[in-house]
């Protein structure tokens, strides 16, 4: 158990559970699928047409209200008003509770047309990742397992993600904003943007994080639990 966790506090203190039933284990990553992986990155960049002075920011989600795209979009807009014109937006999503043409009027609204790509269901999702400059997870609540985040973190792109869920126990304090706060999370991804040094300490720091965070790593957790009871 890991006392000091968001969501080991959660479980205890907000549900009620009493301590000695909570036991904590962190999702885990296939790193045979999802591992920094260039050449994937330049095929994904060059089919969709981004250059190597864009900054792609990408965010991994079925359409629906909880993952944020709206937010992100609103913060992508707002860079490029600032003069980040380099900045391009790439979401992995398909239809759900949201549907695409929803989330297109949403770029469409915002003038970002002509720097947005919509992958639909594609099964190179790993590759897509790698594509990426920066990966984001813009989730307005929910995130008990962050799949999106650890896969993103897997393919070695920086992430910027909200204080929901598990998030905070994955990310530091310096890639973390508010949820819905549509300002903070574009101030962050400039901050990224601006500072090599800065993707280069989170992809660091959020790799040491993932050593731990395989497939295998999550099996053998989950039997140890299941041994114990």
């Amino acid at each position: 158990i890991t006392t000091n966790s968001r969501m080991t506090r959660h479980f205890r203190s907000s549900l009620g559970t009493p301590g000695q039933n909570v036991h904590e284990i962190l999702g885990g990553v296939d790193t045979s699928v999802f591992f920094p992986d260039q050449p994937a990155r330049q095929r994904v960049r060059e089919e969709l047409g981004y250059g190597p002075a864009d900054f792609v920011v990408g965010l991994l989600g079925r359409f629906d209200r909880v993952k944020g795209q709206h937010e992100l979009i609103q913060a992508v807009a707002r860079l490029r008003a600032q003069g980040h014109e380099q900045v391009r937006l790439l979401l992995l999503g398909f239809d759900s509770a949201t549907s695409e043409a929803t989330v297109r009027g949403w770029v469409h609204e915002h003038g970002l047309e002509h720097v947005t790509r919509i992958t639909g269901k594609r099964p190179d999702i790993a590759a897509c990742l790698a594509a990426l400059d920066l990966g984001v997870v813009a989730s307005l609540w929910s995130e008990t397992i962050a799949r999106a985040a650890l896969e993103i973190m897997a393919c070695g792109v920086p992430l910027v993600a909200t204080r929901v869920g598990v998030l905070p126990d994955l990310l530091d304090e310096q890639a973390l904003v508010d949820p819905g706060d549509v300002s903070g999370l574009a101030q962050s991804i400039a901050a990224v943007l601006a500072s090599e040094e800065l993707r280069n300490s989170l992809r660091l720091s959020q790799a040491q994080r993932m050593a731990g965070l395989t497939g295998q790593d999550f099996l053998a957790q989950t039997l140890t639990v299941y041994e114990g009871l």
